[in-house]
């Protein structure tokens, strides 16, 4: 798998564009480049950070889009980042929100990215799961991501999710002043993000080694909910997906986080209790190869996508972690028909 993050954090503008530059912009961006490069779901060949002097025109910045989009496969996470100013005119013909770029001139909407062109690209990549992160005012009129570039995966049916998460779920004006309740380097990011960046630096109390959608937008709320400084909470908008789907991975250290539930006994068992998205010890499955290739088989055969995107789930981990071919042919030779079918 080759998963792909672009970061886009346009902080300067011209003097007489009428936009304000806020430092807190660009040291989000930097943060996000810092703390997803150190995580091992991502690392360093994942993540692109787009530097200043490809943040100054509407065409470098979905150029760089575009790129990243097109380079990530199935199987592959597809993450977008942007923070930054939004801007949405009242007498444009609909709620079309637009991006700021260093270039943008605030009465000039041609000078501002349309977000219609960044859904699109993301639309049409062939990632299994699209995620769009953005940190900006207006982000809570953003709609879903589903839409055209539907692709088929190896079970029959389309096997990717979208995920959206903004800023805002209500007001339309996204804080960029920093929260003093961070501590240092997040401390001077934007209010969402820093927060946000906290989570996946000191991660959750969770069982989990990963932190799912789920997991991430609560986190993410119940933080800045608690916390001293009042925020506006964020708002996340799934399709096609579900919120167990993995993103970042959880650094708390395990002796912290809360005990791990009891894992189910049989293949059935571990199918009921995924399928009702109860709290289950995934890598205790994957200690026994043939019962998670077993597993795999019959989430596959379930009648709904749910199962089925299950099942990636639990191949995307089993490819992973059966580094040993001896255990990996365990597993396949259970899971592999119905993957393949």
């Amino acid at each position: 798998m080759a998963s792909r993050a672009l970061v886009i954090g346009p902080a300067d503008y011209a003097p007489d564009s009428g936009i304000a530059s806020h430092p807190e912009i660009g040291q989000s961006a930097r943060m996000y480049g810092q703390v997803l490069e150190s995580d091992p779901r991502w690392g360093t060949d994942a993540v692109e950070v787009l530097p200043a002097e490809q943040l100054g025109s509407v065409n470098d910045v979905m150029g760089a889009v575009q790129r990243t989009a097109d380079q990530a496969e199935p199987g592959d996470t597809l993450l977008v980042v942007y923070v930054g100013h939004g801007a949405c005119w009242s007498d444009m013909p609909d709620d079309q929100v637009h991006l700021a770029v260093g270039s943008s001139r605030l009465l000039q909407p041609h000078t501002w990215l349309s977000s219609w062109y960044v859904y699109r690209a993301i639309r049409r990549s062939r990632a299994s799961l699209k995620v769009l992160i953005a940190d900006c005012c207006y982000s809570n009129l953003l709609p879903q991501l589903s839409g055209e570039g539907t692709k088929r995966g190896p079970l029959g049916v389309g096997a990717e999710g979208t995920c959206v998460l903004t800023a805002t779920k209500n007001n339309p004006r996204a804080d960029a002043k920093g929260c003093p309740r961070l501590p240092d380097g997040l401390d001077t990011c934007t209010p969402f993000s820093g927060h946000l960046l906290d989570v996946l630096t000191r991660g959750t109390r969770h069982h989990d080694d990963e932190l799912t959608l789920g997991l991430l937008r609560d986190a993410v709320q119940a933080r800045m909910h608690g916390c001293d400084t009042p925020h506006d909470l964020p708002n996340m908008i799934l399709n096609g997906g579900r919120e167990g789907m993995p993103l970042f991975t959880n650094r708390m250290a395990r002796p912290d986080r809360e005990r791990t539930p009891s894992a189910p006994a049989s293949a059935e068992e571990w199918v009921e209790t995924m399928m009702r998205e109860s709290p289950y010890p995934l890598d205790r499955l994957l200690d026994d190869p043939a019962n998670a290739g077993r597993v795999v088989t019959l989430l596959a055969q379930q009648a709904n996508d749910a199962g089925r995107r299950l099942a990636l789930r639990v191949n995307e981990r089993a490819n992973r972690y059966f580094e040993r071919p001896e255990l990996f042919a365990q597993y396949w030779a259970e899971a592999g028909q119905a993957l393949l079918a």
